[in-house]
């Protein structure tokens, strides 16, 4: 069960059915148990999985099939978060484009859930700067 309090007012008591409490000791460890799985969500590519960052890597020599590969390895990816009841920070995913045009990586849109998720020129990776 938990509760809120905040300023000496409290909420009401709510039962939980899943999840570890935050700041507990077996929290990382279970989190790694949890998503370990991730990876067979898409049988092709593998996800390259560092603590709490996941990362997909796709090529194609077409700006059309990779856009179409990435939108495939997104819906893979959304099924296995809802499956396993959790969300996808949208807000802090994104993508880059290696070896295109501008006018190539411009065609490229990638939707998840009805919001589209941005298009970087760089990104940090295992704490290295990649950029395009």
């Amino acid at each position: 069960m938990q509760f809120v309090s905040v300023s000496e007012v409290s909420s009401q008591t709510r039962y939980i059915t899943c999840g570890v409490p935050l700041g507990s000791v077996l929290g990382p460890l279970l989190f790694l148990i949890y998503v370990n799985d991730i990876g067979n969500s898409i049988s092709d590519i593998p996800i390259k999985l560092f603590a709490d960052d996941k990362n997909l890597f796709t090529f194609s020599e077409s700006t059309d099939l990779l856009k179409a590969d990435a939108e495939d390895k997104l819906k893979l990816l959304n099924s296995w978060f809802v499956t396993n009841k959790l969300n996808l920070s949208l807000d802090k995913t994104c993508y880059s484009i290696y070896g295109a045009t501008d006018t190539e990586k411009s065609k490229i849109h990638l939707i998840m859930n009805d919001v589209e998720i941005k298009q970087v020129d760089s990104s940090k990776y295992l704490g290295i700067l990649i950029d395009s």
